[in-house]
């Protein structure tokens, strides 16, 4: 039988709440919701993100992603800087507890997720990787819908 791409939907879907069931209540005891989680994610590369590209990574509204960033600058988990190169433009970073506290969430859902993924040998988990990078690789190199 051959997989079509409503079965890899279906599949995701379901990966999608396994995630959910594992990640929402660390956030919940942490006071963060998932879009604060990935946002924070993204922050943590000590680049420095515009809002624009925040929002582009994020996948969200410009109003959305910076009612996030106002979250976790007001929480302060993050925080906004002028781009030395641009001094019109802001960037934003991930704070020294921004780290603390996503080391500590990535800790706590990975050890859920250890407990859910028992069965898998050593090389399923890299192959399982390697196939959702490569996923997620070619999904962003497609075109959007809708563009």
């Amino acid at each position: 039988m051959m997989t079509t791409a409503r079965d890899v939907t279906s599949i995701l879907g379901d990966l999608d709440r396994l995630l959910s069931r594992v990640v929402n209540p660390v956030l919940e005891e942490v006071g963060l919701e998932r879009e604060h989680w990935q946002a924070l994610r993204i922050l943590a590369d000590d680049q420095g993100h515009s809002m624009g590209g925040l929002c582009e990574r994020l996948g969200l509204a410009g109003a959305t992603a910076t009612r996030i960033v106002d979250l976790l600058a007001t929480s302060m988990l993050a925080y906004r800087r002028s781009d030395p190169l641009d001094r019109r433009r802001v960037l934003v970073y991930a704070s020294d507890q921004g780290h603390a506290l996503l080391h500590e969430v990535e800790e706590r859902v990975t050890v859920h997720l250890d407990d859910a993924l028992t069965g898998f040998q050593p090389e399923e988990y890299e192959r399982l990787t390697e196939l959702l990078q490569r996923l997620i690789s070619v999904a962003d190199s497609a075109s959007t819908p809708g563009t």
